[in-house]
């Protein structure tokens, strides 16, 4: 496991990792997200129109993280240096069963 992969082992209910170069292109990937190419694609092209759009009414200041969640899952997304980073981790449940 390379040292850039090893952020991702004390991340809390993690159940996936990608780690992307700065044209979408995987370079590392575990768990539910193993080569899965086509959550990398939808992650790149999410990244590609988040960073046009400013986080800032008045000055030109771009997202750090952004997560995206479904009932299940939450998906946390980061940029730097010249790296996408994307964690699926599981939703806490929110209700009692």
């Amino acid at each position: 496991m390379s040292s850039l992969a090893k952020v991702f082992d004390n991340i809390p209910d993690c159940v996936g990792y990608l780690i992307m170069n700065e044209d979408g292109s995987i370079e590392h990937s575990h768990g539910d997200l193993q080569n899965n190419e086509n959550a990398a694609n939808l992650v790149y092209k999410m990244v590609l129109c988040a960073s046009k759009i400013s986080v800032h009414p008045k000055e030109r200041m771009a997202f750090k993280r952004f997560t995206i969640s479904d009932d299940q899952y939450v998906y946390c997304i980061s940029c730097a240096n010249h790296r996408i980073y994307v964690a699926k981790r599981r939703q806490e449940s929110s209700t009692i069963a």
